[in-house]
């Protein structure tokens, strides 16, 4: 039996992730009472006293069931999981049967009708086989009957965090060969915190990016000037450091996905600025004032001596 729903109250699956944990925080200091489906409480301790964990598996029917219940909307991020699409079907189904709005981040190929995407994502698939279980799952959730919002980030700033050795020891080894568009995560989740909690936003696809296009040069010389120090792009080390990092599907989702990236154009078009804009309330972050607030934590307290360590390993 279903519970009566709580208009303020949202479901967030992921909110130990990096997209999650910033949806999570957004909605929350809007105001939105949110609940966390964890594994693990202590993995959830950084999202707070304001953020009801819910203690489940997103493989187990009974768990995903008791933590949609009663809500108005649930936010959905895919993971970096070998089942990815079987996990957004559970979702999906979950949310249909009990009348939640489902907002999805993810990769989708938009267009004005679902034949119009079927031929973008076949085109699509053809150039970047990778992502054509991604573009399946996204047009899934695009279909289903809960008035989904599909919110649709290029490449996040806060991948560069993966790279904080690399990035101290004066190297920005990310590919980008070509202008990129980016976009600052704490944006993504304010747009994801109005979707959530605005019952009145159509449903539908969104862009959320941020001011402008970068290349590897000028996110090093961003880096160069918080930092204080000489940074260069060198994309050569980029695979030894995702592979020392990371691990698993998400280190293999990580290598393709740059992959891809060198093969196309992502430029940022001034109208996703402006729907973006609109989304969120305000300009979006801008990448060099992301880059002074990272480089400013990282530099804090005993950033000397993790310095040291960090150039012994390089």
């Amino acid at each position: 039996m279903k519970s009566r729903i709580d208009e303020k109250s949202v479901l967030v699956i992921g909110a130990t992730g990096t997209v999650g944990r910033e949806v999570a925080l957004a909605t929350a200091a809007e105001g939105g009472r949110v609940r966390a489906l964890v594994r693990s409480e202590s993995r959830a301790a950084a999202l707070g006293a304001k953020v009801e964990l819910v203690l489940g598996d997103l493989r187990d029917d009974m768990s995903l069931a008791r933590a949609i219940d009663g809500v108005r909307a649930v936010f959905y991020v895919s993971p970096h999981e070998p089942d990815e699409e079987a996990l957004a079907d559970r979702v999906v189904l979950a949310c249909e049967a009990r009348g939640a709005r489902l907002v999805f981040v993810g990769v989708h190929v938009d267009g004005a009708t679902r034949l119009h995407r079927a031929l973008r994502r076949f085109l699509f698939g053809h150039i970047l086989p990778h992502y054509r279980p991604k573009t399946r799952l996204s047009e899934r959730v695009r279909r289903t009957a809960t008035s989904p919002i599909i919110l649709m980030p290029p490449n996040f700033f806060q991948n560069d965090e993966v790279f904080r050795d690399e990035i101290l020891a004066g190297v920005f080894p990310e590919p980008f060969d070509r202008p990129m568009s980016r976009v600052d995560v704490r944006d993504v989740g304010r747009a994801a915190a109005r979707a959530l909690l605005d019952r009145d936003l159509p449903g539908g696809a969104y862009p959320v990016v941020g001011p402008a296009s970068l290349t590897s040069e000028e996110c090093a010389a961003a880096w160069a000037a918080a930092l204080g120090r000489e940074v260069r792009a060198d994309a050569s080390v980029f695979e030894a450091a995702v592979t020392r990092v990371l691990a698993g599907k998400k280190r293999e989702d990580f290598i393709a996905s740059y992959a891809a990236l060198r093969k196309i154009t992502l430029p940022t078009l001034p109208e996703e600025v402006e729907r973006t804009t609109w989304l969120i309330g305000r300009a979006p972050t801008a990448y060099e004032a992301y880059v002074r607030d990272v480089a400013a934590r990282w530099m804090g307290p005993g950033a000397a001596r993790r310095e040291v360590r960090a150039a012994s390993r390089m």
